[in-house]
């Protein structure tokens, strides 16, 4: 299969050609967020199969056929990290926080039904439904080679997911066959903060609470006394509503 060839600066242990099958897990270098991930792969693949672009979800009045179009099924908190969690102390002068999510990445290959290609490194030509799998079955194949890069680049984690069931559409006046498939990607979102900052922001937010109460104790109390002030100068006298104008006998 074509393939870029990516050096890297050397890093001992952690260069992409070192022994996998023995040496220590691939760590990533980086962060490498979600929309970086797809300008990588969209880089790579373009480079291998310069006919098949990949695009954004696309309406089919603007569709190039084959194409493969890449959209972000689900994100959510990985399981480990629900939350941010400090990754440099403030004592440092710069507080680091960070979290870890879940990606679920969807590539759909999408040629037209009575499309006839022909694959690079295939024989002869095929129908639309025959390249479709041929397409998803090569990109299967360029993830898992360029899994080690993607890592290397930054991602936190990149595992196949699951292969969707084989669905045709029509798109306007055109019969579509698209071939899905998924993948789990783990990403990092960073964010730093300088503690005197923090400290600053928390002594101007307490102020303004303070402020607030005060307006919010004026408006309702100012013009009028206070519960527990109202009844001081009040006198009270009790009329026994069964008396008449004549005792009773």
């Amino acid at each position: 299969m074509p393939q870029n060839q990516i050096r890297f600066p050397s890093s001992n242990i952690n260069e992409i050609d070192y022994n996998r099958m023995f040496g220590a897990p691939l760590q990533a270098h980086g962060n490498l967020t979600y929309l970086e991930f797809i300008t990588a792969v969209k880089a790579l693949w373009e480079n291998a199969y310069p006919s098949i672009k990949i695009k954004p979800t696309q309406s089919g009045d603007y569709a190039e056929y084959p194409v493969i179009v890449y959209g972000l099924e689900l994100r959510r908190a990985h399981s480990t990290e629900p939350k941010p969690r400090t990754r440099i102390s403030p004592s440092s002068d710069v507080a680091v926080f960070g979290q870890r999510f879940q990606n679920v990445v969807t590539f759909t290959v999408i040629t037209e039904t009575t499309e006839g290609a022909q694959l690079k490194g295939t024989v002869g030509r095929s129908s639309g439904p025959e390249v479709a799998d041929q397409i998803i079955e090569a990109f299967e194949d360029f993830m898992l080679e360029y899994t080690p890069v993607f890592k290397r680049l930054g991602a936190s984690e990149l595992v196949y997911a699951r292969r969707m069931s084989d669905s045709e559409e029509n798109r306007g006046s055109s019969d579509v066959n698209k071939r899905t498939v998924s993948y789990m990607l783990t990403t990092e979102k960073l964010f730093a903060m300088e503690a005197q900052k923090i400290e600053q922001v928390v002594v101007d937010v307490r102020r303004y609470m303070a402020y607030e109460k005060e307006i919010w104790d004026q408006y309702y109390y100012g013009s009028t006394p206070y519960t527990s002030q109202l009844f001081d100068s009040t006198s009270v006298s009790i009329i026994d509503l069964n008396q008449g104008a004549t005792p009773n006998s």
